[in-house]
């Protein structure tokens, strides 16, 4: 492999992990801002709402997903100073799970209360909680592409606050019910046909959203891992390995500070994978890249 090629890849990954962090950033801010106006613009107004608007799972949801985008923000910041977008497991888990009960949001929206309520389905913050915010969740989840897919067992696990919320509602509106001190059907779930056939209908929605959810993020990081390990040949060998190494070092210490530095190390185990070279080699050749490069702006520095 040649030298621009290897340029290219070095500025490849340096690219998508700035698209990453900018993209997640920008998601992130938009998400919480509009939740946090439109939810603030509620509370205000809580006095003229005939249900307590916390009965509502378009509210709960959107703000489960804001909590995810706060938790995500300051990762995307450190993923631009660095070069480099990591997140921890369960703040990804946290994401998966807002994006899931938004989308659900949207959906029910979509295919329910829009033709049952009409423009009252997206009036005022309804328009912001209901068709807004989730697909920036969406596109927020989407940003945290990584090269390591989320197993099945995630599904289930995302589900987890809709289906709480599910038998809350159920419990509240079917077995209390509204005359008895409990929720009114706001979601008409026993309105056209028996409850239990919207609770049904409900829970294998979720199940395909959560899938499709999944599907997705899945796809984009074989998409990314395919467009990286596209750009090595079946011939490298070991040397052609450290050098990429030690060259991708020198190009993060050229953009990085000694603090801000960390290493690719998904990326060096899929060397490892792929050709059997060991990752603690891949790693001593991105620190000597790195050392010196930082070494070298030192002493421009210090001149």
């Amino acid at each position: 492999m040649g030298k621009p090629a290897r340029q290219n890849k070095r500025r490849y990954l340096i690219s998508l992990y700035h698209t990453r962090s900018v993209l997640a950033l920008d998601a992130s801010i938009l998400v919480f801002c509009i939740t946090a106006f439109s939810i603030g613009y509620e509370l205000r107004q809580f006095d003229t709402w005939s249900t307590n608007m916390f009965c509502f799972f378009t509210i709960l949801s959107n703000m489960f997903a804001a909590v995810g985008a706060m938790l995500m923000n300051p990762y995307a910041v450190e993923g631009i100073r660095r070069k480099r977008f990591e997140l921890p497991g369960w703040i990804v888990m946290v994401q998966y799970s807002g994006a899931v009960c938004v989308a659900v949001t949207m959906m029910t929206t979509l295919l329910l209360l829009i033709p049952v309520e009409g423009e009252a389905a997206i009036a005022g913050t309804n328009l912001y909680l209901h068709l807004i915010t989730p697909p920036l969740t969406i596109l927020l989840f989407a940003s945290v592409e990584s090269c390591h897919k989320l197993p099945r067992w995630c599904i289930p696990v995302a589900l987890i606050p809709y289906w709480i919320y599910m038998i809350v509602y159920y419990v509240n509106v079917i077995v209390i019910g509204e005359e008895n001190g409990g929720w009114k059907d706001i979601y008409h779930i026993a309105e056209f046909w028996p409850a239990w056939i919207s609770v049904v209908g409900m829970f294998i929605a979720g199940l395909v959203i959560a899938w499709a959810l999944l599907w997705g993020h899945n796809r984009l990081t074989e998409k990314s891992i395919k467009r990286l390990t596209d750009m090595w040949t079946d011939d490298l060998g070991d040397a052609d390995l450290l050098v990429e190494a030690f060259g991708l070092g020198r190009y993060m210490g050229k953009h990085c500070d000694a603090a801000g530095l960390t290493m690719p190390l998904d990326i060096f185990y899929m060397m490892h994978d792929r050709y059997g070279i060991p990752v603690e080699s891949l790693a001593r050749a991105f620190y000597k890249g790195a050392l010196d490069s930082m070494e070298e702006r030192k002493a421009k520095h210090d001149i």
